[in-house]
């Protein structure tokens, strides 16, 4: 096989496609951030979607390396490394910063709200759940009894 080589130009402008694919991973990572910040996840959730996360971003990593330079170079994989660090620190930051206080302004907003109404119509729903537990109860003492049995 042929061993391929690029010009400066050509490798400076892998390397900042390289840069570019890892803004892109980083945004995709911060999405499943947003994700958790919406909702709370048990634990071998976080993992599922931290194993999705992993498969998809080698997917990527492994595509661009192939496709453009035909095997993995290193400079490339500091190029996403580079473009990784640098989103998720700081505007990848500020992003998640405004999001959670979007959601928090809309949980405190509408959220809570409606869970009170829940909970008033539950509080005068539950006197009829009560009584006909009561009633299901009875039915249930009576009906443990043993049969009387004529021969």
């Amino acid at each position: 096989m042929r061993e391929m080589s690029f010009t400066l130009e050509a490798e400076t402008q892998i390397y900042l496609l390289s840069i570019l694919l890892g803004v892109g991973i980083s945004i995709v990572y911060d999405f499943f951030r947003a994700v958790r910040a919406l909702f709370h996840h048990k634990t071998w959730l976080v993992a599922a979607e931290d194993i999705v996360f992993s498969v998809l971003a080698g997917f990527a990593i492994f595509t661009f390396a192939t496709a453009l330079t035909g095997k993995l170079r290193v400079f490339t994989l500091f190029g996403m490394a580079a473009g990784f660090v640098v989103w998720h620190f700081s505007a990848g930051n500020l992003v998640l910063f405004v999001f959670r206080k979007i959601v928090g302004w809309l949980k405190r907003r509408f959220i809570k709200p409606l869970g009170s109404i829940i909970h008033k119509i539950g509080q005068k729903m539950r006197p009829r759940f009560v009584k006909n537990h009561v009633s299901l109860n009875k039915n249930k003492k009576i009906s443990q009894k043993p049969l009387k049995v004529d021969f």
